[in-house]
């Protein structure tokens, strides 16, 4: 119900009359981005960019990925803020993933809130810390 103050104040601001904007319209929540995961592969090294929340897809997208000749995969975890009991399930189904296919995982761009629940969870000592050399040197081609 419009009172007649607010009607006429509306007509002279030239809004339409019988409604009100409500509170949170002029306070605009940031939105975040849309969980997303994207990769890069080069020889025998891959690189997972993954973006929100880490859940089921990550497992469904390294399944559809051709990853043959990869030795090594580096999830980058930048995107991630939080990680709950779905994402700690990804992680180990991923372990699992990478030992079928002797495949090194190595995470990066840890944030410690991700980092402390993945080390409360013991899943750190699955995978390789991003700054120590991996157990098997790979060879880089360059071409110049």
């Amino acid at each position: 119900m419009v009172r007649a103050h607010e009607q006429n104040a509306s007509q002279r601001l030239g809004r339409p009359s019988g409604g009100r904007r409500p509170w949170w319209v002029a306070h605009p929540v940031p939105r975040r981005p849309g969980p997303g995961l994207d990769w890069e592969s080069s020889g025998a090294r891959a690189v997972v960019f993954v973006r929100g929340e880490l859940g089921a897809q990550l497992e469904t997208f390294l399944a559809g990925r051709p990853l043959a000749g990869c030795r090594e995969l580096e999830l980058d975890l930048a995107g991630v803020p939080s990680i709950d009991s779905a994402g700690l399930s990804a992680l180990s189904g991923v372990h699992r993933w990478a030992l079928q296919r002797r495949v090194g995982v190595r995470l990066r761009g840890v944030q410690p809130s991700v980092g402390r629940v993945v080390e409360l969870a013991g899943l750190d000592q699955l995978f390789t810390p991003a700054d120590e050399p991996s157990a098997t040197p790979a060879q880089e081609l360059a071409l110049f």
